[in-house]
């Protein structure tokens, strides 16, 4: 059958009727020969994409533009410092004092061949195996829970022989849990089955639309497209992750009673279950690849505003991604969300025991308080301020942090606990001082991670480990609360009196 013609968008519009031969991926229209030769004489529109009309046969440059947070405003800039896609208002209002803004176009040089585009198709690559292994184990396990199901009827039956004539009545109603039982696993697995279908969807289109757009599309399109996905896969990635542990590989099993001595029951219908067998690992953070940009190291502190809490007393603050304040108020149980110009955007309260420390979890929406009297540490939603679920720690937590997925806490002993973020089990412990750890911040050096953790009322240090525990370094300050550092390694300490 022939392909179907594609007529030229100028042409058509003057009511004309010209074939066209090329398509502008930047102004989404078809080209016939004459209109491509004024198209490229054009100054304004020189610089846009054109390739042959047939690569967009069934596929589209459905590349996002415009800016998620100002409308009519397009997507112009990438800043580096916060790893983002911005407009001219975003540039304005939140990220003035960024030292790493570029223009698209420049920012996007050598895009297709870099890093960016590899660890991206990558992780789809690695979310693809996973949900496909998902859904082949689910209809494994919804084909396994039928046979099992015939196995164990038989059993009954064979059992029900051993045993008189009046055992009918709980025969039946033995075999009427096992068909129970069946229907919900069933039910339960097909369920899986079809979220697991609907994930794998979602990331194969995903896929197809980076490799449509790789192959086909401009640079500056692709780096557009691949900063704007980033989110999607992150979200995918994060919910595929949360959801892998949840599931489990349910059986139908049958444990015959003593009906000689006992004749109270037929038996039990039982459910043995292990955990589902597919492994998947969270992707690493993407970063685009930028040239480095020399920044200066602040020489003098200017104070520009000041913020006053109506009520309790702030313990630790958390910034996110989009400039906004997370405040911790030990005194009201509250959390609180800002804008860093001071505007209180809204808060949530955490029953229970005191809070103290806030730590956000890199690449989600979520974010950990410590709850020291309680022995918890909660979650909750960062964008609407909602509390989550809690795990129970075997310390007195104060400070947190989160290094890919072990959240590490602080206790009133000195200690510092690893525990893992999906299953809750704490890794180990590691003593570190005598003192309460009020704060802990991570940091990178050129091999190691770094954890640097305040101890107040003990020891009155600031001391810098690696992960593994081995000491870097200790040093005595005033009463320290909490420390902060710059992209140049330089920390800054805040104490209490």
């Amino acid at each position: 059958m022939a392909s179907k013609i594609v007529m030229c968008g100028p042409c058509s519009r003057l009511n004309k009727s010209s074939e066209g031969l090329k398509y502008c991926t930047d102004c989404e229209d078809a080209l016939c020969t004459d209109c491509t030769a004024l198209h490229s004489a054009v100054k304004l529109l020189a610089s846009h994409h054109l390739v042959d009309v047939s690569v967009t046969s069934g596929n589209t440059f459905n590349i996002k533009k415009d800016c998620n947070d100002h409308e009519g405003k397009y997507l112009e800039f990438y800043c580096s410092d916060h790893d983002c896609l911005i407009c001219r208002t975003c540039m304005a209002n939140t990220h003035r004092t960024c030292g790493k803004i570029q223009p698209i176009d420049v920012a996007a040089e050598g895009c297709r061949t870099s890093s960016m585009l590899e660890n991206v198709s990558k992780d789809i690559a690695s979310l693809l195996i996973s949900t496909k292994a998902l859904s082949e184990d689910r209809q494994k396990k919804k084909t396994s829970v039928g046979q099992s199901k015939a196995k164990v009827l038989k059993e009954i039956v064979k059992f029900r022989q051993k045993i008189n004539y009046h055992l009918d009545q709980l025969e039946n109603k033995c075999c009427s849990e096992v068909d129970i039982l069946e229907s919900t696993i069933s039910k339960t697995v097909g369920n899986e089955l079809s979220e697991a279908d609907k994930r794998q969807h979602v990331i194969q289109n995903i896929w197809e639309q980076v490799d449509f757009v790789t192959k086909h599309g401009s640079e500056s399109q692709l780096f557009i497209f691949l900063n704007t996905v980033k989110s999607d896969i992150s979200r995918q990635a994060v919910s595929l992750q949360d959801l892998i542990p949840s599931l489990e590989t349910n059986d139908i099993g049958f444990e015959p009673s003593n009906l000689i001595s006992v004749m109270k029951t037929f038996g039990s219908v039982t459910k043995p279950s292990i955990p589902c067998s597919v492994k998947y690992q969270h992707p690493k953070h993407m970063q685009a690849q930028t040239r480095a940009i020399p920044q200066k190291v602040p020489t003098k502190f200017d104070f520009e505003k000041k913020v006053n809490i109506s009520d309790g007393r702030i313990t630790c603050i958390a910034v996110t991604i989009d400039n906004k304040l997370l405040l911790c108020n030990d005194q009201t149980n509250q959390i609180s969300l800002m804008e860093e110009t001071g505007q209180h955007l809204k808060s949530c309260s955490v029953t229970g025991g005191y809070i103290w420390g806030i730590a956000i979890i890199p690449g989600t929406n979520e974010a950990i308080v410590t709850m020291p009297h309680d022995r918890f540490i909660r979650f909750f939603n960062i964008t609407n301020l909602t509390v989550g679920r809690q795990i129970r720690v075997n310390i007195n937590p104060y400070g947190v942090a989160v290094v890919k997925d072990i959240v590490i806490v602080g206790s009133i002993s000195g200690d510092v606990a690893f525990i893992e973020r999906v299953s809750g089990k704490c890794v180990k412990n590691l003593n570190v001082g005598h003192g309460i750890i009020v704060s802990i911040v991570s940091g990178v050096d050129d091999k190691d991670e770094l954890l640097y953790c305040c101890e107040y009322n003990g020891g009155t240090r600031v001391i810098c480990i690696k992960v593994d525990g081995t000491r870097i370094f200790t040093h005595s300050v005033s009463e320290p609360m909490y420390l902060a550092l710059d992209s140049k390694g330089n920390s800054y300490d805040t104490g209490y009196k």
